[in-house]
């Protein structure tokens, strides 16, 4: 199995379209392409659908993913040994996540990660759900609910409220909701529509 041909299938899974692939690789489209293509071949097994929104892999190609990642992981270990220094952390990472987390939390974080990291690029991109995670639109998410379904990687952050807050002026205007658990069948206050 050729290596370069398994750089190219990460690539194609980590940027969802063959011509993004392509452009990070510093390859023409049909380089990729054929790479593919002999990596389905030694395998025996079709690794990438090519639709007209992009490419995702196929259930052989989810599978396949965590070898093609090891086998990167232990080349650049490797390589680090060999060289004596240490990797720089280099490319494009895309990272998910609800507004108010992104607003409040994230940009102050992910400022300290990009001063530590220059050659990381990170692009911050509002989340409402976890769909785009699966299509393979971002690399990183900082969601509300555990991904029930694919390879991913989840580890709980912290624990997460919501309530409703008004000012004083605001409250002489209108009353508050009612406490939904003292009135049976009434949704509760943090689901109730805004004013």
């Amino acid at each position: 199995m050729d290596w370069d041909n398994v750089r190219v299938l990460l690539a194609v899974a980590r940027a969802g379209q063959f011509v993004a692939a392509a452009k990070r690789l510093k390859v023409d489209h049909a380089t990729v392409s054929r790479r593919i293509a002999a990596l389905e071949a030694a395998l025996g097994a079709k690794l990438i659908d090519r639709r007209t929104t992009g490419a995702t892999l196929t259930g052989a190609g989810e599978r396949f993913l965590g070898a093609a990642e090891e086998m990167e992981s232990a080349f650049l270990h490797a390589q680090g040994e060999i060289s004596g220094v240490d990797l720089e952390l280099v490319g494009d990472v895309r990272i998910g996540a609800p507004d108010g987390f992104s607003t409040y939390y994230l940009t102050g974080s992910l400022r300290d990660f990009s001063e530590r990291h220059p050659g990381v690029r990170l692009q911050l991109m509002p989340l409402p759900q976890l769909t785009p995670l699966a299509r393979r639109e971002v690399d990183v998410v900082d969601g509300l609910d555990k991904p029930e379904e694919g390879r991913f990687v989840a580890r709980k952050l912290t624990d997460y409220t919501l309530g409703i807050y008004a000012s004083r002026a605001y409250l002489e205007r209108r009353p508050a909701p009612a406490d939904a658990s003292s009135s049976p069948g009434r949704r509760p206050a943090s689901n109730a529509p805004a004013p």
